[in-house]
């Protein structure tokens, strides 16, 4: 039964490559799962691109365990049974095509030990984790749990769209409710793309009516659940005019399962085989997933896909091969970036941080005003004065918004190893004024003041849809006051909800979806702060938090000013500059046509 949900932990990936696999005539299953996992994995395993890949080696569907209904067809003919599945997921259409665009290597393999591969993909939002209570997200061999990898047909008089709304509202949302499904992810896939010839006698062709139209991976503790399940009210719901949007069912039981990239890092199994991985786990040599080992094992060459593990955490968990997932959105953070203070007098402030305390100027902003401004920093406040009747020209925050009353300079101060961000509210049109024009809280810590704490997210992650998985993942335990400021102006909690995702953050450069008609776009060019984007939100218990990005020109000033402390102070800080690829968790609102015309070529993995 499930009692946790480690969903998120698949959220980064937003595209899929799935591909069935048939094994080649006249080899046994035995090689071929031995050929496929020990041999073949590892090579696809350091392709670039690909944020997790999986093999599910698969049993024959026989029929017998999935309960039947009438109209329905629940068997597979003999040349439709394959042998196991290989799961690539990308967090952009991007990675999938670089991955493709490399992965022409693995063709001279393809007819060791495949007949036939083809492959589905599936667009931004359509490879969905509903649930999972399986904590083990690499696993090497066998799972322990009763799992299936089920493929369907829609009925021939449904459309494509009525079928994944069928799906997705309709079948997936019932099945989750009942916590005696431990796991459910879909796949809706895209028509295959059969104009790629035949490579090495392997087929990649598959008629139209032979194509599968979506599949889901489910799991249930042991085969007594998965029979009270089947017999639950809940499932006869979930069930209910299936017959009328699915023709054929085809579940194919789960022999083991195998991890060669997770997280955009490869694992043992990856860089060494999952038979050697597996000696290495069991015999407990330590000794072979350090540096020296694997910079050895993977020659004297860079590796195409990432193999460093650089931490004891890390080496447990690949030594393992499994992954921490209470760490929740950790994965996706390189630690606090900066910590802000309001402060009333900006002159004396810069030169207490600077010349007194030795900090580095990085950079500055100077008469922050407008709607923009005004809406990332104080939305919550507006709303929660909405919610309780008080007039907005009374509340106790600066108005930036009018542009006649307030305005806003920034000042951030390197100290090498983290920056202090100083806050500076002052009367508009007054760069000199000599105090602020916010009002001072009591330092003691009876009292909430006014300080934030900033979060850097890694370079190439959407900020806009970080905001939304960030908001979520804290809803869904229980910290509701955790809410996340738009860039635009609403006027209720159900209009900050409905809002785009794109009006997330603000960022310091121009974005298609924000540029206005009757506008000219500013010139970012010429500004210091070019590539700073960031967010508010609050914290659990009310405190002020901010998740920035620091990319491009504001990038290269922190980098200097870190540089310029370490020469004046000896020190030997290192500027945070992990990469990743762009829109790791972008949704299909986030790509642009030319994103989403993606090769549909087809590939063994």
């Amino acid at each position: 039964m499930r009692t946790a949900n480690y969903a998120q932990q698949d959220q980064a990936a937003q595209v899929v490559f799935y591909v069935a696999l048939w094994k080649r005539k006249g080899i046994s299953l035995e090689l071929f799962d031995d050929y496929w996992r020990n041999v073949h994995g590892p090579v696809c395993a350091r392709l670039p691109g690909q944020y997790e890949y999986w093999q599910f080696h698969v049993a024959h569907n026989e029929g017998g365990i999935w309960p039947s209904i009438k109209g329905i067809n629940y068997n597979t003919p003999e040349e439709d049974q394959f042998d196991g599945i290989a799961e690539l997921t990308f967090k952009t259409v991007a990675d999938r095509q670089t991955w493709f665009q490399a992965s022409t290597i693995l063709m001279d393999d393809e007819h060791n030990l495949f007949r036939k591969a083809i492959g589905y993909n599936t667009n931004p939002g359509n490879s969905i984790t509903y649930v999972d209570g399986i904590e083990n997200a690499t696993p090497n061999g066998l799972v322990g749990v009763e799992k299936f990898h089920v493929m369907l047909k829609k009925a021939d008089e449904v459309s494509v769209k009525d079928f994944r709304q069928y799906f997705k509202e309709s079948f997936a949302s019932e099945m989750i409710k009942s916590d005696l499904v431990l796991k459910l992810r879909i796949h809706l896939f895209e028509e295959v793309d059969n104009s790629r010839p035949d490579a090495a006698g392997v087929s990649h062709f598959e008629p139209p009516q032979q194509q599968y139209n979506a599949a889901f991976e489910i799991a249930f503790s042991n085969r007594l659940e998965m029979e009270q399940f089947f017999a639950s009210e809940t499932y006869a719901v979930a069930i209910k005019d299936q017959a009328k949007y699915i023709k054929q069912i085809s579940p194919f039981p789960e022999r083991t399962a195998y991890t060669f990239v997770y997280g955009g890092q490869i694992t043992l199994s990856g860089q060494r085989s999952s038979t050697v991985a597996d000696l290495i786990t069991k015999i407990g040599a330590a000794n072979q997933i350090k540096e020296d080992i694997i910079s050895l094992m993977n020659g004297s060459e860079k590796p195409t896909q990432k193999c460093k593990i650089s931490t004891p955490k890390e080496k447990t968990d690949i030594q393992n091969n499994t992954h921490s997932t209470k760490s929740s959105l950790g994965y996706l953070l390189q630690g606090v970036q900066h910590v802000g203070v309001t402060v009333e007098d900006m002159e004396k402030s810069l030169e207490f941080y600077t010349e007194v305390l030795g900090g580095k100027l990085a950079v500055g902003e100077s008469e922050l005003i407008g709607d923009l401004i005004q809406n990332t920093l104080f939305q919550k406040e507006e709303l929660d004065a909405i919610t309780e009747g008080i007039d907005l020209e009374i509340l106790d925050i600066p108005n930036l918004r009018t542009g006649n009353k307030d305005a806003l300079d920034v000042k951030f101060v390197s100290f090498g190893n983290i920056v202090i961000e100083l806050i500076y509210f002052r009367e508009v049109g007054n760069p000199n004024a000599p105090h602020s024009s916010a009002k001072s809280l009591s330092s003691h810590i009876g009292h909430v003041n006014a300080m934030h704490i900033s979060f850097n997210v890694k370079e190439g992650i959407d900020l806009n849809v970080f905001a939304n998985v960030f908001e979520e993942e804290c809803h869904k335990r229980g910290m509701n006051n955790v809410v996340c400021n738009r860039i635009i102006h609403v006027n209720s909690e159900n209009e900050r909800q409905a809002v785009a995702h794109y009006y997330n953050s603000f960022k310091f450069w121009n974005e298609p979806e924000l540029l206005v008609a009757d506008k000219p776009p500013i010139d970012w060019n010429k500004d210091p702060m070019e590539g700073w984007s960031l967010f508010y939100c609050k914290g659990p218990n009310g405190e002020q938090l901010e998740f920035n990005q620091v990319t491009r020109k504001v990038k290269t000033r922190f980098q200097e000013a870190l540089q310029e402390y370490n020469q004046a102070n000896n020190t030997s800080f290192t500027f945070p500059d992990t990469k990743v690829s762009q829109n790791i968790l972008g949704t299909g609102q986030s790509f642009k046509i030319s994103d989403i015309l993606y090769s549909q070529t087809q590939y063994s993995t």
